[in-house]
């Protein structure tokens, strides 16, 4: 796993430390998707394994996935801690270890591999393929997903999976920068969860642009039957959404109190804040710059 370890990228998961300020949903917002995805994460008799979750640039997707990637991390069912996350990789096209595909599965096995949960199930099994077979770090991609992760999945007992964490979060694809590879990863989750025996025991949220070749991929005939998604821009109330978030102004001015002692407690008042949220166009990422600037 030492050699593991060094072909795994730290900062591609929801928690790193590179990723700070972590984008997360203000409380108040994104309350229907967030319910939709936590009912269907929870549903273990549901018929899909793979949601995906796309928008425009700047509707919150990031903030959501991060956001489920937290609540799951440490979910309670009955006061009972109970992990339902099994690992995440956030794409990002500015950071050249998180822009391409050349370390998303080593990463994965690896999170796998050290997880307080899955780690004791998993962990010997991943470090036994890479002692039998050294060189499998730097083979294909799709020998890499086999060997590190879909065999020695296949060694636990069909009935272990139903109390160990099976949600893997893929946010930000289209910032994978190559096009091909963006519908290659879909290639290779699609054909895990149709052409795998056993089945493939992972569920996937995937969070991205609608970019044309991501969308194409989606229209595979294979996905139909375990496939659900969504708009996040056009299917929920962002305007309401952003005004909640806008409501910040507040927290700014009682921040600055003496600077601002002369403005009134309704500022900046309901008139700026529709202005605001009709400005915006279901883009959180404005509201979320102005009140940056302001504060």
């Amino acid at each position: 796993l030492e050699i593991l370890s060094q072909k795994a990228v730290a900062g591609a998961s929801h928690n790193a430390e590179q990723r700070h300020p972590l984008p997360n949903c203000h409380p108040g917002t994104r309350t229907q998707i967030l319910e939709i995805l936590k009912e269907w994460i929870t549903n273990d008799h549901k018929s899909t394994s793979i949601y995906w979750l796309y928008g425009a640039a700047g509707v919150g997707k990031s903030a959501v996935a991060q956001t489920i990637a937290e609540t799951f991390e440490k979910h309670t069912v009955n006061g009972i801690p109970e992990s339902r996350l099994a690992a995440s990789f956030f794409f990002s096209r500015a950071d050249p270890s998180r822009n391409n595909l050349s370390l998303f599965f080593t990463t994965i096995a690896h999170q796998l591999a050290t997880s307080p949960v899955l780690g004791p199930h998993l962990g010997a099994y991943i470090d036994l393929a890479i002692r039998h077979n050294p060189n499998i770090l730097h083979e294909t991609l799709e020998q890499q997903f086999q060997e590190l992760i879909v065999n020695p999945c296949a060694k636990l007992p069909p009935d272990t999976w139903k109390n160990l964490p099976r949600l893997i979060i893929i946010d930000g694809l289209d910032e994978c920068a190559d096009i091909a590879s963006q519908e290659r990863l879909l290639s290779i989750i699609r054909q895990s969860k149709t052409n795998t025996d056993p089945p493939f025991p992972f569920d996937f949220l995937m969070c991205s642009r609608p970019e044309p070749r991501i969308r194409n991929a989606f229209r595979h005939p294979d996905f139909h039957s375990i496939l659900d998604f969504n708009d996040l821009g056009e299917s929920f109330e962002s305007g309401t959404d952003i005004a909640v978030r806008d409501r910040e102004f507040g927290r700014i001015r009682q921040g600055h109190g003496r600077s601002m002692a002369h403005v009134g407690p309704d500022w900046p008042g309901d008139g700026i804040i529709q202005q605001l949220v009709q400005r915006a166009c279901r883009q959180f990422i404005y509201a979320a710059t102005v009140i940056k600037y302001v504060g």
